[in-house]
């Protein structure tokens, strides 16, 4: 429930009469209550410790008290009596109380009936010297920050006090000061807080000129802190090595410490000057740059690990692991977000690691707080795609509108849209349509296509544009000039599909080369499968193996397929020099994450007994068959469909193995098509009644047939020898037999000379 949207009509106050006890008084303002309305109002109190919202536990001495829940949490409350009354909370049930505790007190009045909330206080306590909670005051927060606390107890109640006071300014400020004061002593954390402070725009304006001043603050802090005896007298790294004297100074302060000084040995290997630099060594150099939490180097690393995807082992996997989680240890976001995936996916660069819900979502969250955009727009986008961290919608909402307002893209297109639809924010089309131009001018590829929409169309949501397909095909064209591999795209399928924007082959070509340079894997894909037909431009077959490579490294589930068909029986015209099996599974079941042909494929191959290479037993095949098939792939529902017949695998239903085979008929599957003929000419499947209909099922033999079933391509021949097919085109006959393959044909024992026979049959007769 929004609680800003709370008729509220509760007061609460503490009161201190006593040491002993913690007592609150509870005043209901309003009309007076029945007496059948009190029977259903009660007071819950909970207490919280800050920062955090933990909650307070109730001492273990005490079992079975009413002031606490299952899980041990203090969780009182009471039925209403009367329009004034108190709770008196002995302190023996309470933890023992510091000097600083910081405690919030939630107390609400609800319907018992209903379960809704009528009214909601929280009061902010803090603990005193002696022991007790009173309410929180300028004074007493002032004196605890300036008690001599250690530097992170200090950072975090600071942080909480600003955030209490946010919309104090005063108070605001006086918190600022205490961070600037101790990030000013030397601490890191402090000056990162300050960072987080005016890059996310939640507190005070947005600031990115002083939030980076307080980052190269942290980080000039942290390179400190790794050098022996400190900064002094250190020299300065050189802003770029040009010479074998720069070379030699980064060597000295890299072996001394320095992170950028690695970073910078590192980007001089990949110059032409660098060009004799040892590999190994320099790439160790990234490696601990990346450790060390330089966001360049985490991101350099992340990006050449992938670049050989196929072909990293284990050992470089967990190495890799490694460098990520001690980055992480100095709150580097990248590398958190980074960490998230991989539990998230439970894959670290093609190695199974085992998903781990609760480390992603650890990960995400401190990414998020450490100032990752992209981390904070995931944690709107993992609420919206099934809520699966169990989000509150405000709180997911609070990010997306973080990562909006740090000019994240994505967020400011999405956002946009939630405004034009009134989802979760106030209807508002005006900032909606801005929010989707500012995504735009930020290259963001959907809020481009979006407007083009718009244009093209005349209207996007509810918002209406001037409709001018010239002017939105003159958009789209720029959008795809600009870098927009969705548009580039676009305009191929245009291209295919009537060319209604009157394009050569090559300028269709140009807009292909433009997305596969903005790394779009379905742009490197398709552009591989190009050059492997020589459609547009000649054939280059090791081009094409390079952008299916590339693409499939990116997580393009089609190209992962093409991949392992080109380590066992080839792909189009390219094929391994030997079958490689162990590379062509990794393919395959990554793949087969997404792919319901590549599903299928790990079913198929379970189920011709050649997984031993996969290690998938038979109940995990089966998995895959029916998320395969819940995509509608129609093989898979063909197989799942008998499957249900037969009771394999699955607790027999005849009826839905029907239905099942009905719908992969209707997708145009001849073996789905062949079987159902069978059916509808003999009524019955696996003791199930199926309506007889032969004129509907000789129609779908035929069908079949035309689809290159060979089964049915012999039976038809059969009944026509019979004579049982009169009324059918010679013509249509020998077309069928000629386009059978090959192979078919010899398991058959059909020849192309047979077919001419039988369909010739009747010129004799």
């Amino acid at each position: 429930m929004d609680e800003l949207m709370i008729d509220s009509t509760l007061r609460v106050n503490l009161i201190e009469k006593d040491d002993s006890v913690l007592t609150f008084s509870f005043v209901i303002e309003g009309p007076p209550l029945t007496w059948r309305e009190r029977l259903h109002r009660k007071i819950f109190v909970q207490l919280y410790s800050e920062p955090g919202n933990h909650p307070v536990h109730v001492p273990d001495v005490h079992k079975n008290e009413p002031y606490k829940n299952d899980e041990g949490e203090f969780d009182y409350s009471m039925g209403l009596r009367k329009d004034k009354m108190q709770l008196a909370v002995p302190y023996e049930y309470l933890p023992e109380v510091k000097f600083g505790d910081l405690i919030t007190a939630r107390i609400s009045l609800e319907n018992s009936a209903t379960g809704a909330i009528l009214g909601l206080e929280r009061l902010s306590l803090i603990g005193t010297e002696k022991g007790t909670l009173v309410e929180n005051s300028v004074e007493l927060m002032e004196s605890y920050l300036t008690s001599g606390l250690d530097e992170k107890e200090q950072i975090e109640k600071t942080w909480y006090w600003m955030e209490l006071n946010a919309e104090r300014k005063p108070l605001l400020e006086q918190g600022i000061g205490f961070l600037k004061e101790i990030a000013g002593k030397g601490s890191a954390d402090a000056a990162m807080k300050l960072h987080e402070l005016y890059e996310g725009g939640r507190l005070v304006p947005i600031d990115h000129g002083e939030a980076r001043k307080w980052l190269q603050h942290a980080e000039k802090i942290k390179r400190n802190e790794l050098i022996p005896g400190g900064a002094a007298g250190k020299e300065q790294i050189p802003d770029k090595i040009v010479d074998e004297d720069s070379l030699k100074k980064c060597e000295q302060l890299a072996r001394a410490g320095y992170p950028e000084a690695k970073w910078l040995i590192y980007l001089f290997s990949l110059s032409p000057q660098g060009k004799s630099y040892n590999r190994d060594t320099a790439f160790n150099w990234l490696k601990s740059a990346a450790a060390d939490g330089v966001q360049r180097a985490v991101r350099s690393l992340a990006d050449a690990y992938r670049k050989h995807y196929g072909f990293i082992s284990r050992t470089d996997a967990e190495d890799y692991l490694a460098v990520l989680k001690k980055a992480a240890d100095t709150k580097q976001p990248l590398a958190e977000y980074y960490l998230y995936q991989i539990y998230s996916d439970g894959d670290c660069l093609g190695q199974p690691l085992g998903k781990n819900e609760k480390q992603a979502y650890d990960m995400l969250r401190e990414a998020s707080e450490d100032g990752s955009v992209e981390a904070a727009y995931e944690l709107w986008h993992a609420y919206e795609d099934g809520n699966r961290f169990l989000e509150e919608e405000k709180a997911a909402l609070k990010w997306l509108a973080i990562a909006a307002e740090r000019e994240f893209p994505p967020a400011e297109e999405r956002l946009g849209d939630l405004y034009l639809d009134g989802k979760g924010v106030k209807q508002d089309s005006a900032q909606g349509l801005e929010l989707l131009k500012k995504a735009a001018d930020h290259q963001n590829w959907d809020a481009q296509l979006k407007l083009y929409q718009g244009y093209s169309r005349g209207f996007y949501k509810n918002i209406f544009f001037d409709k001018d397909q010239a002017q939105a095909d003159v958009l789209l064209r720029k959008y795809a000039e600009d870098g927009n591999p969705k548009a580039c795209l676009l305009i191929a399928d245009k291209y295919e599909q009537g060319n209604s924007m009157v394009m050569e082959h090559r300028e269709v070509f140009h807009y292909l080369a433009i997305a596969a340079k903005e790394d779009y894997a379905p742009a490197k894909f398709r552009m591989a499968n190009i050059l492997l037909d020589g459609y547009y431009v000649r054939e280059d077959r090791e081009k094409a193996k390079q952008l299916l490579n590339e693409a499939a490294a990116s997580g393009l589930p089609e190209a992962q397929f093409a991949l392992y068909r080109y380590y066992t029986t080839g792909y189009k015209s390219i094929s391994a020099s030997g079958v490689n099996r162990e590379r062509a599974v990794r393919w395959l079941l990554k793949a087969a994450q997404k792919l319901p042909e590549a599903q299928y494929e790990v079913w198929a191959l379970r189920n011709d007994g050649q997984s031993a290479s996969m290690d998938v037993t038979q109940e995990q095949s089966m998995d895959f068959l029916f998320r395969s098939a819940s995509m509608n792939f129609s093989p898979a529902l063909y197989r799942v469909g008998m499957a249900f017949g037969t009771g394999t695998g699955v607790d027999k239903n005849p009826e839905r193995g029907i239905r099942l085979i009905e719908k992969a008929a209707a997708l145009h599957n001849p073996e789905a098509m062949y079987t159902l003929a069978e059916l509808k000419t003999k009524g019955t499947f696996e003791g199930a009644s199926v309506k007889q209909d032969s004129e509907e099922g000789m129609h779908l033999l035929l069908l079949s047939a035309e689809l290159g079933y060979a089964p049915a391509c012999e039976r038809i021949k059969k009944f026509y020898e019979a004579g049982d097919l009169p009324g059918e085109s010679e013509v249509w006959l020998k077309t069928i037999f000629r386009n059978l393959p090959a192979s078919e044909r010899k398991n058959l024992n059909l020849s192309s000379g047979d077919a001419e026979a039988a369909a010739g049959k009747s010129e004799t007769e």
